[in-house]
Order: structure tokens, then sequence, then C-alpha cells
């Protein structure tokens, strides 16, 4: 009991001393925290197309967007994620840009700022969509659908909702394939699957056996759920400027693209993947898949990096991102602080010393600590990412 006390005891020093130390050798800029309450019930409902795990609160991303910005300058998310930095950006009235390796990351983030223009738009669009899947639905082959995807369904729902996402694709209809994606899995009536998780795809059989609920296993009708998704996505839909820039890419974050090259970045803010903390791939196999992706594990190294993989990451994107911030701009890097195998590792401090290499011309200028609660805090081979770190970095003197 003395060795956890003063374990404890030894943690908090360090923190302190740590912190001491930062504010005497930075001019500290002030993060205000406006991001304690939850936000659920009165976020744009554009934010809850799909879940994703692990994604940024949308009022800490409104709130890092509006400090460090300002509207019309250009935000650059590299790692997406749900895109809820991006639509906040947009939201507030600055270019977004933005980019992420996993197609499901892709899908979400073009979906949220390329929505239709209001719910009648949406619905025409969504009949267009389902007159032509409805033509198509018997040249489906469930034969080719591996046997686990199969688990899910009632095989007239699988054929039904096949036949609409490849319409959906084929039109690149993203907000309409996000809000199919958002109904593909859970255990109420309102989705497609059979009784499921909502977030980790896990068929829950042996806890609602098909003796019992037999009434679970029955074919459910694709068309009038996806329509109340879909009138779900416009109950609080906010003001946009659709005359913005909006791109979005599927990409590696290191490696650059021609469409950075035009613009002049006022600020990046973004949440990257750290020591495999949460199993992106894993965790969104089945959505992935029907996006394409056969093989998940495959993905699952390219966007879940080790800790190695992550610095190495980080050195090669800390070059770039110097050379493209403008002068004075900030660069906002949301991490969490993982303990696994025993080992505490802070990976913030990590990164503060890879970015005062004089060669990157970034220098810390403001820290933040913030709590996760257990609802939205990851656990993979760790005991917890208990809370994640704020850094601002800025450009220049």
């Amino acid at each position: 009991m003395l060795g956890q006390e003063w374990y404890n005891f030894k943690g908090l020093f360090q923190k302190l001393v740590v912190g001491f130390l930062v504010a005497v050798k930075y001019r500290m800029d002030r993060i205000q925290v406006t991001w304690r309450e939850a936000t659920l019930n009165t976020e744009y409902t554009w934010h809850q197309l799909a879940p994703y795990i692990g994604r940024m609160k949308s009022s800490m991303a409104r709130s890092l967007v509006t400090q460090f910005s300002q509207p019309g300058e250009t935000i650059y998310d590299p790692f997406a994620g749900a895109g809820t930095v991006v639509l906040e950006a947009w939201i507030a009235r600055r270019h977004v840009l933005a980019g992420d390796l996993s197609p499901y990351a892709y899908v979400l983030t073009k979906g949220k700022i390329h929505p239709p223009r209001n719910l009648g738009d949406a619905e025409r669009r969504l009949d267009m969509c389902w007159l032509d899947a409805w033509r198509e639905r018997e040249t489906i082959d469930l034969r080719k659908v591996p046997l686990w995807v199969r688990r899910f369904f009632h095989p007239e729902t699988l054929r039904d909702t096949l036949a609409v996402r490849n319409v959906m694709l084929r039109r690149r209809q993203y907000f309409l394939l996000s809000c199919l994606l958002g109904i593909l899995h859970h255990w109420r009536p309102g989705f497609l699957s059979y009784p499921c998780s909502h977030t980790v795809p896990y068929v829950k059989d042996k806890l609602y056996p098909r003796s019992l609920y037999p009434e679970l296993y029955t074919y459910r009708d694709v068309y009038p759920r996806l329509r109340a998704k879909v009138h779900r996505a416009f109950r609080r839909t906010p003001e946009v400027d659709r005359h913005l820039t909006r791109n979005v890419v599927q990409s590696d974050a290191t490696k650059p693209t021609r469409l950075l090259n035009s613009h002049k970045i006022s600020a990046i803010i973004t949440s990257p993947p750290y020591m495999n903390a949460l199993s992106y791939a894993r965790d969104n196999r089945l959505r992935l898949w029907f996006l394409g992706v056969e093989n998940h594990r495959k993905l699952e190294g390219a966007i879940s990096p080790t800790k190695t993989q992550f610095l190495k990451m980080m050195g090669i994107l800390l070059d770039f991102w110097s050379r493209l911030l403008a002068e004075n701009g900030a660069c906002i890097l949301v991490l969490g602080a993982v303990r696994r195998d025993g080992k505490h590792h802070c990976l913030p401090q990590e990164i503060v010393k890879m970015a005062n290499n004089r060669r990157r011309g970034l220098k810390l200028v403001a820290v933040c600590n913030n709590v996760i609660p257990d609802v939205r805090r990851a656990r993979v081979r760790c005991r917890s990412t208990r809370e994640e770190t704020i850094l601002v970095l800025r450009k220049g003197k």
C-alpha cells in the first residue's frame, strides 16, 4: 500500500516539475477549456452520422479552432478520423483540408463536409439511390460474401444493403453512405443487423438466443430505417458557407499531396493515432468490409502504429508541417499518455523534444491536460489511456 502511495506521489511530483520547467522556459499561451460538459444532445447531428471510437469531442474541436485561427483562414487535419475538427472548422467559416488513410474515416469526413443542402434534398437523393438499388438487388450473389459478414444479417437484408451501398459508392453519395454505415449494426430495431454491439461488431447471440428472441433475427427493411436515419441526421444542423474550400483525401499523412501545395495553412489541428492505443481497423472491420477492405489486419498496421513507428512518423511529419505552416501558424496536437506493460509512456514529452529541433522552427507555447471519462477511454493491451494532453506549437519566433 505504501509503495502504491509513493508511486502516485512520485508521478504527481514529476508532473509539477515538468510543468514548472515548461512554464519558465516558454512564454505560455492560455488554452480556454470550454468542453467539460457532455455534448451528445446539443452538438450538431452531422457529427453523429456513424460511430467512431476515440473521436474528439466536438466542443473541444470547436474551442481549439476558434482559439487558434480566424475566419477565412485554412485549417488542416492530417488524421481526420470522424471529421470532427474538419466539420467544426467549416462551421466556424474556415477553409478546411483533411486526410486519412482509413476508407471509413475518409467516407465519414467527406460526407460531413459535403452534405445535402437540406432534408428534402437528402430524401430526393436517397430515393434515386434506392430506385437503382432495387433494380440491381437480384444481381447480388451472397455466396461471394464472407461467412463472417453473413453471420450479422438476414440474407435479404444483406442483399438490399449491398445493393444500395453499390449505388451510393457509384454516385459518390458519401453523406448517405455514412448514414448507412451508421445503422449497419446494433441491437436496436432501427438498425440492420442481428443483435450486435454498436461500435465494435460482435453478434450477441448468447445474450439474445434465437430460440428466445426470434423476432430479432427476421428480415429488416433497409429503406425505412435508412430514411429515419437521414431524418435524425438533420435534427440539428448548422448554417454553413458552401463557398468555402472543403477537401479531404484518402492518403498517408507522411506523403504530401498536391492538395496542400496551393494553400497557406494557418493551423494544423489533429489527434494522431498514438501507440496503437486504439485498433481502428479491427474495431471498424465490418464497416470497412462494406467499403472494400477485405483484410482489416493489413490496414491495422498502417493506421494503428506502435510507439517506434509513431515516433518515426512524427519526426517526418514535424519536418513537413514546419514547412507547410504560415509564419506564426499553430500546430495543435491532441495526444494521450498511455500506461501499458507496467510502464508509463508520456508521448507529449517525446514530441516536445522532437519539435525543439532548431531546423523545424516549432516552439511549444501552450500545454493543457484533459481527463478522459470512462465512456471515451481506450483499452488495448494497456490499463487505460486516462488523459490526453493538448500541445500547441507555433512556427517562428
